[in-house]
């Protein structure tokens, strides 16, 4: 697995403020000669490393497929905490629908030559830019999903399967579900069909700022507790809070503000329940099962 971000030696020194690291690109060329398959990622950053120098650092990948396995372009994350430290922006709606299509430019020329589309947007950038999710298919077999890739449309799949199976006589059920505002339309809808085919469910989503790290993130796994309380204390949540295993490190019960679940619970006064990123796991625990 290597972070790749530009294939540009340059932009790459620039970019990691490492002298030495435009010298380091030749190990991904002697990974990827001597037959060790790679998994590569790109961070993404408006001005830097997209658009055409996007497009060099696919083509030199590609000149090394089929030992590329896969590739990730993810959008850069920026926090609030940048004093004295590089302007990053980051991506609007037209410029990440201009790195879909660039990505999809390499992808069609990939699928014709290897029989795969090897390299893979995000999932937020088809959120920033406003477009569809692609169906299952496009993702083949998922090679990047930790890096968000997929995951939503695994997720959306798997909860409208699981929803077409799923029977519920629970009676009168009111929940919160909290998310951030980058998925936040996907999670509404996929409630609101709930809501539909069961009555007496109200599930009430709510999006949570990101106060803690700044507006500019807007992903679920980032939320903390801090944000939670914050945006959630005073009104009515219902009998249960739903939140993202995500927003958790990993193995235990503890935000990135280093409070944990029990305090969120406290300070709400309201049980809460994880869910895996899984549309079974989530539709089980809107239910109550």
């Amino acid at each position: 697995n290597v972070s790749v971000h530009t294939t540009n030696p340059e932009l790459r020194v620039k970019m990691m403020g490492n002298r030495f690291a435009g010298d380091k690109l030749k190990y991904i060329r002697r990974l990827a000669e001597n037959g060790i398959s790679l998994n590569c990622q790109i961070v993404c950053c408006p001005d830097l490393n997209d658009g055409e120098e996007l497009r060099r650092t696919l083509r030199d990948l590609g000149e090394l497929m089929p030992n590329i396995s896969s590739l990730a372009v993810v959008p850069v994350g920026v926090t609030k905490f940048r004093e004295n430290l590089f302007p990053l922006k980051t991506f609007d709606k037209d410029r990440a629908g201009e790195t879909i299509d660039i990505i999809e430019e390499f992808q069609n020329e990939f699928l014709e030559k290897y029989g795969t589309r090897a390299v893979f947007p995000s999932d937020e950038f088809f959120l920033t830019a406003e477009r569809e999710l692609p169906e299952m298919d496009y993702y083949e077999d998922f090679p990047q999903f930790e890096n968000g890739v997929g995951m939503l449309r695994s997720l959306i799949d798997e909860f409208e399967n699981a929803l077409e199976g799923a029977e519920y006589d629970g009676g009168e059920r009111h929940i919160t579900v909290a998310t951030g505002y980058c998925p936040y339309p996907v999670i509404k809808g996929l409630c609101e069909k709930a809501e539909n085919k069961f009555s007496g469910l109200k599930i009430d989503v709510m999006p949570i700022r990101n106060d803690f790290f700044g507006n500019t993130i807007t992903v679920t796994g980032l939320i903390t507790a801090t944000d939670l309380i914050s945006q959630l204390k005073g009104r009515d949540n219902g009998t249960e809070l739903l939140i993202s295993q995500s927003m958790l490190m990993q193995n235990s019960d503890i935000f990135l503000d280093d409070k944990t679940v029990s305090d969120v619970e406290n300070a709400l006064d309201i049980k809460i329940k994880t869910t895996q990123n899984d549309g079974y796991d989530l539709l089980d625990a809107i239910l109550g099962i």
